[in-house]
Protein backbone atom coordinates (compact mmCIF):
# COMPACT_ATOMS: atom_id res chain seq x y z
CA UNK A 1 0.00 0.00 0.00
CA UNK A 2 2.97 2.78 0.81
CA UNK A 3 4.73 1.57 -1.94
CA UNK A 4 1.29 2.25 -4.45
CA UNK A 5 1.24 5.83 -2.40
CA UNK A 6 4.65 6.86 -3.09
CA UNK A 7 4.59 5.83 -7.16
CA UNK A 8 1.19 7.81 -7.03
CA UNK A 9 2.74 10.68 -5.79
CA UNK A 10 5.95 10.67 -7.39
CA UNK A 11 4.70 12.72 -10.32
CA UNK A 12 3.54 15.11 -8.19
CA UNK A 13 6.85 15.66 -7.30
CA UNK A 14 9.18 15.70 -10.21
CA UNK A 15 5.73 17.55 -12.22
CA UNK A 16 7.44 21.17 -10.44
CA UNK A 17 10.72 20.45 -12.58
CA UNK A 18 9.07 19.48 -16.10
CA UNK A 19 7.04 22.45 -16.19
CA UNK A 20 10.20 24.78 -15.77
CA UNK A 21 11.76 22.69 -18.67
CA UNK A 22 8.47 23.22 -20.91
CA UNK A 23 8.88 27.26 -20.75
CA UNK A 24 12.94 26.88 -21.87
CA UNK A 25 12.02 24.16 -24.30
CA UNK A 26 8.99 26.39 -25.81
CA UNK A 27 11.34 29.03 -25.78
CA UNK A 28 13.95 27.52 -27.71
CA UNK A 29 11.37 26.43 -30.34
CA UNK A 30 10.76 29.79 -30.84
CA UNK A 31 13.84 30.80 -31.38
CA UNK A 32 14.85 28.36 -33.71
CA UNK A 33 11.88 29.78 -35.69
CA UNK A 34 12.56 32.99 -35.10
CA UNK A 35 16.40 32.42 -36.70
CA UNK A 36 15.26 30.78 -39.38
CA UNK A 37 13.74 33.98 -40.90
CA UNK A 38 16.74 35.57 -40.34
CA UNK A 39 16.26 38.28 -37.63
CA UNK A 40 19.47 38.37 -35.02
CA UNK A 41 18.94 40.93 -33.02
CA UNK A 42 16.29 40.07 -30.57
CA UNK A 43 15.25 38.91 -27.29
CA UNK A 44 12.71 36.60 -25.38
CA UNK A 45 11.35 37.05 -22.00
CA UNK A 46 9.35 34.12 -20.14
CA UNK A 47 6.94 36.62 -18.04
CA UNK A 48 3.99 36.06 -15.66
CA UNK A 49 0.89 36.58 -17.93
CA UNK A 50 -0.87 38.63 -15.56
CA UNK A 51 2.38 41.34 -16.25
CA UNK A 52 2.50 40.23 -19.97
CA UNK A 53 0.18 42.88 -21.37
CA UNK A 54 2.19 46.04 -19.50
CA UNK A 55 5.29 44.06 -21.36
CA UNK A 56 7.24 45.82 -24.11
CA UNK A 57 7.17 43.66 -26.96
CA UNK A 58 4.86 41.10 -28.94
CA UNK A 59 3.49 37.72 -26.98
CA UNK A 60 4.35 34.96 -28.56
CA UNK A 61 3.82 31.94 -26.61
CA UNK A 62 2.78 30.58 -23.50
CA UNK A 63 3.99 27.95 -21.01
CA UNK A 64 3.33 26.27 -17.87
CA UNK A 65 -0.39 25.82 -17.83
CA UNK A 66 -0.36 29.41 -19.67
CA UNK A 67 0.21 31.01 -15.99
CA UNK A 68 3.68 32.46 -18.04
CA UNK A 69 3.61 33.94 -21.52
CA UNK A 70 6.87 34.86 -23.58
CA UNK A 71 7.62 38.20 -24.79
CA UNK A 72 9.60 38.54 -28.17
CA UNK A 73 11.37 41.82 -28.82
CA UNK A 74 13.22 42.88 -31.92
CA UNK A 75 15.80 45.34 -31.96
CA UNK A 76 16.71 46.86 -28.59
CA UNK A 77 19.92 45.87 -26.85
CA UNK A 78 21.78 44.25 -29.34
CA UNK A 79 21.87 41.02 -28.24
CA UNK A 80 22.27 38.32 -31.00
CA UNK A 81 20.82 35.85 -28.83
CA UNK A 82 17.83 34.99 -27.08
CA UNK A 83 17.97 36.40 -23.19
CA UNK A 84 18.04 33.92 -20.52
CA UNK A 85 16.13 36.50 -18.68
CA UNK A 86 13.13 34.91 -16.55
CA UNK A 87 10.95 36.57 -14.64
CA UNK A 88 10.51 35.19 -11.06
CA UNK A 89 6.71 33.56 -10.01
CA UNK A 90 7.21 35.19 -6.87
CA UNK A 91 9.59 36.88 -4.61
CA UNK A 92 10.51 33.78 -3.27
CA UNK A 93 11.14 32.37 -6.59
CA UNK A 94 14.42 32.11 -8.75
CA UNK A 95 15.07 32.91 -12.11
CA UNK A 96 16.16 30.50 -14.11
Amino acid sequence: MKKSFGLALLPLLVLPVLAHASCEDTKAQIAKKIEANGVSHYSLDVVDADKADSASGKVVGNCENESKKIVYTRGGDGDSAPSDQTAPASASSSAG
